[in-house]
């Protein structure tokens, strides 16, 4: 048995159903396009307390032209007139967006299935009785395992991405709980392989990597997939394949525990670094641990850390578009705390861009740091911060957001 996971692309909607066969589950999740219809729906309700009829009646004219048949069509019906009665309901009662976002979303995964399901025939399994939740960043994986094995067959699909609360709520399961779905599911039914069809020619057009280096592939912001999907496989020594739907020739890339022999090299572009810096940091127990719950606490993502050994200086890579909350919150952190007496510390950041180099390759070879900033050194390229990981996978390289092509480039 396979699993699959698909994006469900209108243009290649036969192509998906043709590989839900009796050998295969399939996970489903929208396209980007159908997704912002329903945001912007919910958006109109929500913030402007409208009507969104007409968003409505675009998505419904998107999921008509998927397929023709009558019951297919009253099935896409009857979800569509729940969510817009659920919107209508929403414009007046006071319920958390994210809940209300949700909610919408999880029936746009379930109106993605049903239009597979009519073209191939399969029948259907809603994601959200089977991703048993703890919060939208931890699943239970007893539980979720459990149902999994009491509700999953062979030739059946799945709409993905969604789960749901012990509370009963439905709740979007991490970045892409579409591949995680389809990743635990292969785990734990002890699938043949598992295969993910993404937008692009897999991973950066390597033919292999370790989950390991699948991992730190992941990291990146535009990744195809998230790190986490690549876990519950690695965990049951599945092996991931990343195809590409628009291209059934290419091979993909095969992600195992057989070590690739080889290094990769990803950027990061659009961050800021921000560097926390003074004498007021010294010696003080708590400071790093402070600093990084009050960045969680703001909802910022940390993609870079580095601390010098002086304990003088913390710094760290966000999104360029989360710097001015980063700095606020840090700031805040140590206005308001009449305990930390630090006036003496100072806040700066820099538009910065961040180049990974990562491989099994790199394992227990020495000189690959000397080789990598040489070759910087050489290029006139200034390193602004640098970091290596102690399982010898990865080096990533900081520098200002003007260099990260050029520096990209040179390490490939």
């Amino acid at each position: 048995m396979i699993v699959r996971s698909f994006y469900l692309k209108k243009n290649y909607i036969s192509e998906i159903a043709a590989l839900c066969d009796g050998n295969s589950i399939a996970v489903i999740r929208p396209e980007h396009a159908i997704e912002d219809l329903f945001s912007e729906a919910i958006g109109i309700t929500i913030d402007r307390k409208k009507s969104a009829q007409h968003q409505i009646d675009a998505v419904r004219e998107y999921f008509y032209s998927l397929d023709s048949s009558p019951a297919y069509r009253e099935k896409a019906a009857a979800i569509l007139d729940t969510v817009a009665g659920y919107l209508r309901e929403a414009m007046y009662v006071q319920t958390e967006r994210r809940a209300i976002e949700d909610y919408v979303m999880a029936k746009c995964s379930r109106l993605c299935a049903e239009a597979v399901a009519a073209k191939a025939g399969g029948s259907i399994v809603d994601g959200t009785e089977l991703m048993i939740c703890r919060s939208s960043q931890h699943f239970d994986w007893a539980q979720s395992q459990a149902q999994i094995r009491l509700r999953c067959t062979p030739g059946q699909i799945i709409s993905g991405g969604y789960g749901r609360l012990t509370t009963g709520y439905v709740v979007r399961v991490g970045k892409d709980g579409a591949h995680l779905m389809a990743s635990l599911i292969g785990a734990t039914l002890d699938a043949e392989s598992i295969e993910f069809y993404v937008d692009g020619k897999g991973m950066g057009q390597e033919t292999s990597m370790t989950y390991d280096e699948a991992a730190h592939y992941c990291s990146q912001e535009h990744a195809p997939f998230a790190s986490s999907a690549v876990w519950p496989a690695k965990n049951a020594g599945i092996p991931i394949v990343v195809k590409d739907i628009s291209d059934p020739s290419f091979q993909g890339t095969l992600i195992s525990g057989e070590s690739s022999h080889g290094t990769a090299v990803i950027a990061d572009k659009d961050l800021d670094l921000i560097t926390v810096y003074g004498t007021g940091l010294l010696g003080r127990v708590g400071m790093s641990g402070a600093i990084f719950s009050t960045l969680a606490s703001a909802g910022v993502n940390v993609r870079f850390i580095a601390q010098t050994s002086s304990e003088y200086s913390i710094s760290f890579a966000v999104k360029s578009s989360e710097k001015d909350c980063a700095v606020n919150a840090v700031q805040g952190l140590f206005k308001d705390n009449p305990l930390l007496p630090l006036d003496d510390v100072i806040v700066a950041n820099q538009k910065v861009g961040i180049v990974t180099v990562f491989g099994s390759r790199m394992r227990n070879l020495p000189g690959t740091s000397a080789a990598l900033f040489g070759k910087m050194g050489e290029a006139g390229i200034n390193i602004i911060a640098s970091a290596q990981g102690g399982e010898e996978l990865s080096i990533s390289i900081v520098v200002d957001s003007a260099d990260v092509d050029k520096a990209a480039a040179l390490l490939q």
